[in-house]
């Protein structure tokens, strides 16, 4: 059995939960995990062309930010990554900054060269990885 099924509650209601405290609250560091911030991303929805802002866990990589399309380990993309491939121009909200950004979906070269530094950083990706069978996506997000 896919665990997904099992962590998939919790991520609604982390989801939930995190865009209450940005739009409602007004706060805008959401803490972190491992030492990884959560980041607030401001993407445009490919099908309703409307911004869509979600919670996401991002990792610091010299000036630039990796995003990880895990989803716990689930046997689909998250909705945001065929967002972030249509327009990858996004706002990213960090350390109650926000930035101006362009994702780039990185090869499977690049992933595998970044990888050791995700599970270094973030150990639970390679376990997400090994729960399912699709490649996961990862983004290197950039200041424009």
């Amino acid at each position: 059995m896919n665990g997904y099924r099992l962590i998939k509650p919790i991520i609604v209601v982390f989801t939930k939960l995190h865009r209450l405290m940005f739009h409602r609250l007004g706060i805008k560091s959401l803490g972190s995990l491992k030492g990884n911030p959560f980041c607030m991303i401001t993407t445009v929805g490919r099908k309703s062309g409307n911004s869509i802002t979600i919670p996401l866990l991002t990792i610091r990589h010299q000036d630039d930010y990796i995003l990880v399309a895990s989803q716990g380990g689930a046997p689909n993309n998250p909705a945001w990554v065929y967002n972030l491939i249509e327009e990858p121009r996004i706002k990213m909200t960090i350390h109650s900054k926000t930035y101006n950004m362009l994702a780039k979906k990185l090869s499977d070269q690049e992933k595998e060269n970044l990888w050791p530094i995700i599970i270094k950083k973030a150990p639970f990706y390679d376990e997400y990885q090994r729960k399912t069978t699709r490649n996961i996506p990862v983004f290197l997000c950039s200041k424009e």
